[in-house]
């Protein structure tokens, strides 16, 4: 089961390590407190009680009896998430939501941070992370907090590069065309495009008012691709930067002109980076 597949690739801590819900200290960046008990999903910002159940076996894809499509190294999974089988590839729809403006992720889930991202998905973040196992990329772990040198620990992971499917006639119309997301932010210190590596999010013990098991911590906080750090993201941002704008202040915005209008239907394309790329 996927689950099973979670339980033993999805990074939940290291020695000195723990996980960075904000990032602010006097270093730049912040630790959690000390003896922080796990994020309840309940209270994270912008979630609303609609999100769904703990992960359990009966939640989760099952591997073992995918949809039947035309290519049997293709999985449908729930929601509109596609994965090809060990070719490294996931695609999942979505909606642009912002045409201007200072962004904080670069995609996310419906009813978490549309009012800082460029694309708004209704897919399940542990979902399209079951697509990404399928695809055959192994996650690494979010950004963390290392308080042993009382700084923090870049996310890591196999590098990924998305793009933004969409046309005229829909995103898989005749007059579709894949555009880089990169391309469609710019960064005000006038450097490099992001790069993002799978990270793979968390699993956090349930809070007792859960009842027993735990939780994908990006199917509540709804951070699907990620540009500051909130130390949740499925698929992160490699530069760590806090989202508090006394730490450091925003730097990606979207470019202009390089967005389609909002409500446009997309599909978004998380591929592996190869080796000679």
């Amino acid at each position: 089961m996927i689950l099973g597949i979670l339980h033993s690739l999805v990074a939940c801590g290291e020695p000195h390590r723990s996980s960075l819900p904000t990032m602010a200290d006097a270093g730049g960046h912040a630790a959690p407190a000390a003896g922080s008990s796990p994020t309840d999903p309940t209270t994270v910002e912008g979630v609303h009680h609609g999100m769904p159940a703990p992960i359990s076996d009966a939640t989760m894809p099952d591997a073992s009896s995918p949809e039947a499509t035309s290519d049997p190294r293709i999985i449908d999974l729930d929601g509109g998430v596609r994965a090809w089988v060990d070719a490294g590839r996931v695609e999942f729809p979505g909606e642009i939501t912002l045409e201007t403006g200072w962004l904080e992720v670069a995609v996310c889930r419906r009813s978490t941070r549309e009012h800082e991202s460029i694309v708004v998905t209704d897919a399940v973040p542990s979902v399209v992370h079951a697509a990404l196992l399928l695809a055959g990329l192994e996650p690494g772990a979010p950004a963390a907090w290392d308080e042993a040198t009382s700084s923090p620990i870049p996310p890591r992971g196999p590098r990924v590069e998305i793009e933004v499917r969409f046309g005229p006639s829909g995103p898989d119309g005749p007059e579709a065309s894949e555009v880089a997301l990169g391309s469609m932010i710019e960064d005000a210190r006038e450097r490099a495009l992001p790069t993002w590596v799978f990270a793979g999010s968390l699993l956090r013990p349930n809070p007792p008012s859960m009842g027993a098991g735990e939780y994908f911590l990006a199917d509540y906080a709804g951070t699907f691709v990620g540009l500051t750090t909130f130390g949740d993201e499925v698929i992160a941002a490699e530069e760590v930067r806090s989202p508090e704008t006394g730490v450091d202040p925003p730097v990606w915005r979207i470019r202009d002109g390089a967005v389609p209008p909002e409500g446009t239907p997309v599909i978004v394309v998380v591929r592996r980076v190869s080796a000679a790329e």
